[in-house]
């Protein structure tokens, strides 16, 4: 299930997914504990940075170092 979401949040347009991994953070205020970790980590989860910045070469290679030193 994750997957298929993953998979339709990056066929999204460019401007609303990075609207939509913005609000993330917004929303995730409103949660508290494990809700509230789950929501921030969204598009951590599924890749929605590298999504995009997928035309963005040296974007793509921060986003790999930044994920390898969260790991």
């Amino acid at each position: 299930m994750t997957e298929n979401l993953a998979e339709r949040l990056e066929a999204m347009d460019k401007r609303f997914l990075r609207d939509l991994v913005d609000a993330f953070q917004v929303i995730a205020a409103e949660y508290s504990g494990e809700a509230k970790e789950v929501v921030q980590n969204i598009a951590y989860s599924c890749y929605l940075e590298e999504a995009l910045a997928a035309d963005n070469p040296v974007r793509l290679a921060e986003l790999e170092a930044l994920r390898e030193a969260r790991d």
